[in-house]
């Protein structure tokens, strides 16, 4: 981000970035004070439900996960590359819970990404 782009503080809040201008252009109503605070309340609730998840539930996710992740790494290793959504729909999980455990695999070594391309829902100025 070049600082030069950015825009001086206005009388309604923060300079943005253009790009982030371009992004909220549509949200006149956008908050950021009330963003905060549900990112907050949301992290409050995991840490309360982690604080109360007995070792055994906690066993048991761990399980679970391991399992996803051999998976995964099966499904791989049979048809080389994967579509995200098709991997999910198989797992039966959703595609973001998918590419956290892609994601996983990828930092542990496991998996390499080996092509990233827009969809063709994706905007853009191409």
């Amino acid at each position: 981000m070049d600082p030069n782009e950015m825009r001086p503080p206005t009388s309604g809040g923060m300079g943005m970035p253009p790009m982030m201008q371009q992004m909220m252009g549509g949200m006149k109503d956008f908050n950021p004070m009330a963003m905060c605070q549900a990112m907050m309340t949301s992290v409050s609730k995991s840490a309360e439900m982690a604080a109360y998840a007995t070792p055994e539930v906690r066993t048991l996710f761990e399980e679970w996960a391991q399992s996803v992740e051999a998976e995964i790494l099966n499904a791989l290793k049979a048809r080389g590359q994967v579509d995200l959504n098709q991997l999910a729909a198989q797992l039966k999980i959703s595609p973001e819970s998918a590419l956290y455990f892609l994601g996983k695999l990828v930092r542990e070594g496991k998996a390499t990404i080996s092509g990233i391309q827009a969809t063709a829902g994706a905007g853009g100025n191409a």
